[in-house]
């Protein structure tokens, strides 16, 4: 008989096995390589940090003249052609800004309700010339916390893009809405799904269950959305050149590195008879698959250089290999390679691009996913690699490593270069069956 099952699914968070024997003193233990040749990073025995200035807060008092100037500004303006003056918008937008700055939250959200009100009494309900009121109302509201309200003007900006579907206006709305997603995406990393009743039918006694989806989802899911919308309304409307164009599909494709790089991202499915977690990624596959294809296809039909399509032929290839998609990462890669000697790319630029000193550790996210690049280390792990044609270790030597390294960092080192994934070289233009480096490893933690 069919068992009805009321559960309440909290958020698992981080609840992963492979965790559970990093040592406490080795969380966020990374590694990343360089060739030996070139390997000349300073180290540093005790974790260093920049101390930047804090920013001078603003005199007080002259924020105080200022915004008292901007009311009588307003004031006389309303004196003079009524208080439904179109010249009144920008002068609230920028009061509330002041009010912002003093935080005098309350009197800035006013300042811009009344502007938006007046630019709808003005140019139409769903005129894009409230779309500055909208947006500062958007960011004071997240400030504050009001994080519902701010989602809902979001929605309402959504919403103006639509009616508005031919203004090349929506573009640069559409790009705003998009990297305030992104970045909620990342300041909310930490916070989990809420808790939610779910209700299963089960015959067997054995329940899948998918959790909540964590608020850094929603906003990822949210930003890729807008970026689709923004590239599509740019084609549309022929606002921006392929350079503009490019760095949308570029921003769209960070959106699949940012979600490699974060897989807490993703809920866990509990088998609730037995207790056991398992990573369910297959949409995510697909979907980012998909992205990185588009974008091969759309650099061509922007009709970007070939050295510019080819890499992004070769970041289609890493993500099938990462996928274990072996014979379409092959394919990919050969098929990039075929351009460049077909467009008369200089051998040197394509021997740089194809047969670089260190395979590239796979998939290789943008400097704004993986963080400022590391100009100190704590220590590092000399090895001997060997890799085979898709990128997979085979065996790795660890041939010299720095003093104080201990053995904790070693077995931390070799779990990751067993787990890591290298793109194939190409030698005398065939991609090798096998390959062999030397690197050195650098780590912090």
């Amino acid at each position: 008989m069919a068992r009805l099952t009321i559960l309440l699914v909290a958020a698992l968070g981080a609840c992963s096995t492979a965790q559970a024997h990093t040592s406490p003193e080795l969380a966020g233990l990374a590694f990343w390589p360089q060739p030996l040749a070139s390997a000349a990073l300073p180290l540093d025995s005790h974790e260093t940090g920049v101390n930047r200035p804090a920013a001078q807060a603003a005199d007080h008092a002259a924020l105080r003249e200022a915004a008292d100037a901007r009311l009588d500004a307003v004031a006389k303006e309303q004196a003079l052609n009524g208080e439904r003056s179109p010249a009144l918008i920008d002068k609230l937008v920028s009061l509330a800004e002041l009010y912002r700055e003093l935080g005098e939250l309350g009197s800035a959200a006013a300042a811009l309700e009344d502007a938006i009100r007046i630019a709808r009494i003005n140019y139409g309900l769903y005129s894009l010339d409230q779309v500055d009121a909208v947006e500062s109302l958007v960011a004071l509201e997240s400030a504050n916390g009001d994080y519902a309200q701010a989602a809902a003007q979001r929605e309402y900006l959504r919403d103006l893009t639509r009616r508005n579907a031919d203004d090349p206006r929506i573009v640069g709305v559409l790009n705003g809405l998009a990297a305030g997603e992104m970045a909620a995406a990342r300041e909310l990393l930490d916070v989990p799904a809420p808790p939610q009743f779910i209700v299963n039918q089960s015959t067997d006694g054995v329940v899948p269950i998918r959790p909540p989806q964590k608020p850094a989802l929603e906003a990822l899911e949210a930003a890729r959305s807008d970026y689709i919308a923004t590239l599509q309304a740019a084609l549309r409307t022929r606002t921006g050149n392929v350079r503009d164009w490019s760095a949308l599909e570029d921003a769209l494709a960070d959106t699949v590195y940012f979600e490699y790089a974060h897989p807490e991202l993703f809920g866990l499915k509990k088998l609730h008879a037995t207790g056991r977690y398992v990573i369910d990624n297959a949409v995510m596959t697909l979907a980012s698959t998909q992205i990185l294809q588009n974008r091969v296809r759309d650099s061509a039909h922007f009709g970007l250089g070939p050295l510019e399509v080819a890499k992004a032929m070769l970041e289609l290839g890493d993500w099938y290999l990462v996928d274990s998609a072996f014979d379409s990462a092959l394919t990919e890669y050969e098929l990039a390679r075929d351009l460049v000697v077909k467009q008369n790319v200089p051998r040197e630029t394509i021997d740089d691009l194809l047969s670089p000193d260190l395979p590239p550790v796979i998939p290789t996210p943008p400097a704004n996913i993986a963080g400022a690049p590391r100009d100190r280390a704590r220590g590092y792990i000399d090895a001997s690699v060997e890799i085979n044609r898709f990128g997979i270790v085979k065996r790795a030597n660890v041939v010299a490593k720095s003093p104080g390294t201990s053995k904790a960092i070693e077995k931390g080192f070799r779990r990751y270069i067993e787990s890591a994934r290298f793109r194939p070289r190409f030698t005398n233009d065939e991609l090798a069956r096998s390959d062999r480096f030397h690197a050195r490893f650098y780590f912090d933690y």
